[in-house]
Order: C-alpha cells, then structure tokens, then sequence
C-alpha cells in the first residue's frame, strides 16, 4: 500500500516537473523574443537548485517578491513587462533628457507592487542645469533595499524629458 501511493506521488512530481520546465521553455522563448527584438541577447536558463533555495530565502524576507512570484506565469510576465518599460523610460532619459538635480518632498506608497518592487508617487522639486526650479509628482518603483535613499529630502540626479518636463527620472544620490 505504501509503495503504490509512494509511486503515485512519485510519478505526480514527475509529471508536475515535466510541465514546469515546458512552461518555463515557452516563457522564456517568449521572453527571449521581446528582448531580441529590442536588440538585446538574453538567454534564460531554467533555475538550478542553488537559484530556487536563495529565492525561497528572499521570497521570506521581501513579501512584495513573494507575492508577485506566487502569481500566475502570465501576470508575472505582464509585470515585467511593465518593469521592462519602466526601466526604457529611465534609460531614455538619462540618456537623452535634460541635466537635473530633484528633491525629494514626499513619498507615498501607491499600494501597488510591479514584479515585486513597491511603486511609489513622490513630489519632487526640480532644479534645472540654468537654476529654474518648479514642482511635479512622479510615480517610481523603489526596490525595498534601496527605499532609504529615497526618504523626503535627499537630492537626487535626475533628468528631464524635453517633450514632457513633468516626465522626470530619478537617479543615483547627490551629496
């Protein structure tokens, strides 16, 4: 009898496993196409045992990663998705947009998570590179490890989308 539900519960977990790997072929695959055709090379490779112990490990620590990798496949795929565009904005504009420095005057918690990243709107004020200042409120992603740079008050290097100014990304501290 013990044998018998022993191998049922073995065959099961290797069933389940069977099609865990299949579903993390096809996301990926996917995942590999969107990034290839945004220009970037970007192989994801099925987690080893090390990988799954240290996220189990950080899913404890961070309730925002637990919850949103106890999401389904394709929620968590949309969620990043949005992060991939959240993080394309950033880079535009530091790229491209106008030399800034923001200080940071609230930060409030939307009560949204994206991929596991607390979002956030913030009031800031805008120092432009020829001394102008003016006020708007942006909506950001803080990661819980860096929240503490990001309380009321520190200045930040930011810059300006010249299209839009109340478009601002905010980067690293300034002193």
């Amino acid at each position: 009898m013990f044998k018998k539900i022993r191998d049922k519960i073995n065959t099961a977990t290797q069933q389940a496993t069977a099609r865990g790997e299949q579903d993390f072929q096809r996301h990926a695959a996917q995942f590999q196409r969107e990034a290839a055709a945004q220009g970037h090379d970007i192989r994801p490779q099925l987690p080893t045992l090390g990988m799954v112990s240290h996220g189990f490990g950080t899913m404890t620590d961070d309730p925002a990663m637990a919850e949103f990798l106890a999401l389904p496949g394709e929620e968590q795929l949309r969620q990043q998705r949005e992060v991939n565009a959240y993080g394309q904005n950033l880079r535009r504009l530091y790229e491209s947009g106008e030399p800034a420095t923001a200080v940071i005057r609230t930060l409030e918690p939307t009560g949204t998570a994206v991929a596991g990243q607390l979002q956030y709107t913030s009031a800031i004020d805008v120092t432009r590179a020829d001394g102008t200042t003016y006020q708007t409120t942006i909506t950001h992603l803080v990661p819980t490890m860096a929240f503490s740079q990001y309380t009321p008050g520190t200045k930040h290097e930011a810059r300006i989308d010249p299209a839009d100014p109340a478009n601002v990304g905010v980067f690293g501290l300034v002193d």
